[in-house]
């Protein structure tokens, strides 16, 4: 049975591609690639969350403070990765969503093929070819899963889209909603964005006669599919989209910084020869001597775009002669826009989009649009495979040459690769060389590793395709001949760039830290970082690609050193990789040369003695908080107040603070403002203020009264009822029959 064939085959190159994944507890990712610094922490709060049936709105372990479900930073709601965390734990949830997308991915590829009119050998191939390429199975690094996922539903919307206009049914708008709502779900809207793209791309080339009216029937059903696809993902799409207009990133990038992390184009040679400007960089298997063997341009290269030289050649061929003219020309279109768009800031195209297209203004790394490359060349694997060994062509000459050109290169890797050097040494400044051998020679042995490789595999299947030209066995034989082959060039390679760090447990990682807990208190931990939030211990700092305005303010604030700056965060406690101290032992050091600098850190809670209305900067600015707070849009000013503040609860979403005032006066609460928190006093709603730049404030009055923060979770089920009702309408138009309309 075909299916049966492709789900154990499927099966069985993801065992073996993550085979330590099954075999060992070890968990999956390095140092680099955020894994530590942000990966694992992340899921692990996470974690603890969903274990007390909690969403995860508000972390308040880094910065102070932050939003965290809205910054995509938890997307709980993508069922194969929620569930699992929920029932299994974080560890697991990471370790197999890789070999389980993998497995999805070659599906989803299969799926499309079959409607695209590939053959039973030809599917397979093409769904092993975009199963097994290395983009998705190189970026093995938790918190990486998000692409992964938009990687393995792609070929599924591409799907829906080529059934809805071949048949006009509209289940298909329903299946293709549902696989772009998963693409939403994930939280990577960037990979949703260039999928929608390709889907539109692909609406276009299947255009009839009469034109208008099919040209208009396709676009329409396109932007339906994508429309209700983000319907279903509002739940993590709208408190996103709300996040957006406070994040850091919230206004227009400069040009510069949005092409960031493009693709150098000449790098686009990796879905070949991976080795020509080194792999990777980042990880100590990857350097010789302590330098990185990895020289291109790219800012960070943690993965690769290599596909294995028998799929790629089966590509060239299907968009050659494989398959209908428009399928064709819908997969090379799809793989040209996504290179040109990958190579961002190389070619004046990116200047264009950035220019004319805002959404392009709101992203970086348009490195990432090359999966759209990589993408299309595999599906076209399938009917490359069709037009070379289906109708018996003399195309084993051609791949004679190919691997005969190979051949003549091989003796030459060493000599290009210095020469492709010239420019790396010309921007590191090095100008004798001599020191370096070791390091030319690991570079010149990869591109020689290339060369031979291309030379084997090329001159396999010209052997093959010989064969085939010859009527010598069937087309069973060829199909598995040319899996094998590819099977040992790609798990090979991907297991090499699977790194896995000694932990089998993010408890493990993190192990806790009592001393410095007690330390710390109710307050803050300065710098801390990341890696605490574990361990339920508050940071002054930490790492987040996506964070508030406040936030980067105040980041910018601590960087600079003012030991009145890091009072005001509610420090505490010191701790460096020398060791930790609590705030008695530091007060002596930030005090040096500061007058009136205070004996006891600044509570996280206190009634402010003095404010003044004033501007967010001039908050920023201020000093001394607690004897003179700067409140924005300040209802009343006063001078010489006095009370307590006493935080009585402490959770998450909830700040509860028992205040006694001699006089009406403003409560403050350094953590970081952010429109979504809510305030009431005694139970009556209260406005919540920004004081001194990023903290919150409310006015209470004289006497005792008990004042609560709370976070508003309007955003969220407003997103949530949009889900559930994109949900069910997209179930409907999947289960509810409908008839075929036709075009005349």
């Amino acid at each position: 049975d075909e299916r049966m064939v492709l789900w154990v085959s499927l099966v069985v190159l993801a065992i073996v591609t993550y085979w330590p994944v099954f075999s060992t507890g070890r968990l999956p990712g390095g140092e680099m690639s955020d894994t530590v610094a942000q990966g694992y922490p992340f899921f692990s709060y996470t974690a603890q969350r969903l274990s007390q049936w909690e969403l995860p709105l508000w972390n308040p372990y880094i910065l102070c403070g932050t939003p965290f479900y809205e910054s995509f930073s938890a997307p709980v709601f993508y069922p194969l990765r929620g569930i699992p965390m929920l029932l299994l734990g974080s560890e697991a949830a990471i370790r197999f969503l890789f070999p389980v997308h993998m497995v999805l991915g070659g599906i989803f590829a299969w799926l499309l093929l079959k409607a695209m009119g590939t053959s039973r050998w030809g599917s397979l191939a093409g769904s092993w070819a975009y199963a097994g390429g290395a983009w998705a199975n190189t970026l093995f690094y938790a918190g990486h899963g998000s692409k992964i996922i938009c990687w393995a539903w792609f070929p599924l919307v591409l799907w829906a889209v080529l059934r809805y206009t071949s048949t006009r049914r509209a289940r298909y708008i329903g299946i293709g909603a549902l696989a772009v709502g998963m693409q939403g779900l994930s939280s990577h809207p960037q990979m949703m964005l260039y999928s929608a793209g390709a889907a539109l791309i692909l609406a276009l080339f299947r255009t009839e006669r009469p034109v208008i009216r099919s040209l208009g029937l396709n676009l329409g059903g396109t932007f339906a599919i994508l429309a209700l696809g983000g319907i279903v993902a509002a739940v993590q799409l709208y408190p996103g989209y709300v996040f957006s207009g406070y994040s850091s990133r919230g206004a227009d990038l400069s040009l510069d910084r949005a092409a960031s992390y493009s693709l150098p184009p000449e790098e686009t040679l990796a879905m070949v020869l991976p080795g020509m400007f080194g792999l990777r960089h980042g990880f100590q298997d990857s350097t010789v001597n302590g330098i990185p063997v990895y020289f291109g341009r790219l800012g960070l290269r943690l993965s690769s775009e290599f596909m294995g030289v028998a799929f790629f050649l089966l590509g060239m061929a299907g968009l050659l002669k494989g398959g209908t003219r428009r399928s064709r020309f819908t997969l090379a279109a799809i793989a040209v826009c996504g290179m040109v768009v990958s190579w961002g800031g190389y070619t004046p195209v990116f200047q264009w989009l950035y220019r004319l297209l805002p959404v392009f203004r709101k992203l970086r790394a348009p490195h990432m649009a090359a999966f759209l490359t990589t993408s299309a060349i595999a599906l076209a694997a399938g009917p490359g495979f069709d037009a070379l060994f289906l109708k018996q062509g003399r195309a084993w000459k051609t791949f004679a040459i190919i691997s005969g050109a190979f051949l003549l290169l091989l003796p030459a890797a060493g000599p290009l690769s210095e020469a492709l050097q010239s420019s790396w040494w010309a921007r590191s400044g090095v100008q004798d060389t001599s020191p370096y051998g070791a390091l030319v020679s690991a570079r010149a042995s990869l591109l020689s590793n290339d060369f031979l490789r291309a030379f084997l595999v090329s001159g396999a299947l010209s052997l093959l395709l010989f064969m085939r030209w010859r009527n010598a066995g069937k087309t069973f034989y060829y199909g598995s001949a040319v899996m094998l082959i590819s099977a040992l060039e790609l798990i090979p390679f991907n297991g090499r760039f699977q790194v896995y760090l000694p932990s089998t447990s993010i408890e493990a990682m993190f192990p806790d830290s009592p001393l410095l807990a007690e330390m710390t208190g109710d307050g803050r931990v300065f710098p801390g970082g990341n890696h605490l939030i574990p361990l339920g211990i508050r940071s002054v700092t930490g790492y987040h690609a996506a964070k508030t305005v406040e936030n980067e303010t105040l980041l910018d604030m601590v960087v600079q050193g003012s030991p009145w700056v890091l009072r005001n965060t509610a420090m505490t406690a010191f701790a460096s990789e020398q060791g930790a101290a609590p705030w008695d032992q530091v007060q002596p050091l930030l005090a040096q040369e500061t007058q009136s600098f205070p004996a006891d850190p600044m509570p996280r809670a206190f009634l402010a003695r003095s404010v003044v209305a004033g501007t967010q900067e001039e908050g920023f600015s201020g000093l001394q908080p607690q004897l003179r707070t700067i409140v924005e849009n300040a209802p009343m000013v006063y001078d010489g107040a006095f009370g307590v503040a006493e935080i009585t609860m402490d959770r998450p979403e909830l700040v509860r603070v028992s205040t006694s005032a001699g006089m009406e006066s403003f409560l403050v609460l350094a953590d970081t403002w952010y429109p979504m928190w809510r305030a009431s006093v005694d139970g009556e709603d209260a406005e919540v203020l920004r004081a001194n730049g990023w903290m919150r404030a409310v006015a209470v009055p004289a006497g005792e009264h008990t004042v609560e923060f709370t976070y508003d979770t309007g955003h969220v089920k407003t997103g949530g009822m949009a889900s559930l009702a994109g949900l069910l309408a997209a179930a409907l138009l999947v289960f509810i029959p409908g008839k075929r309309t036709s075009d005349a």
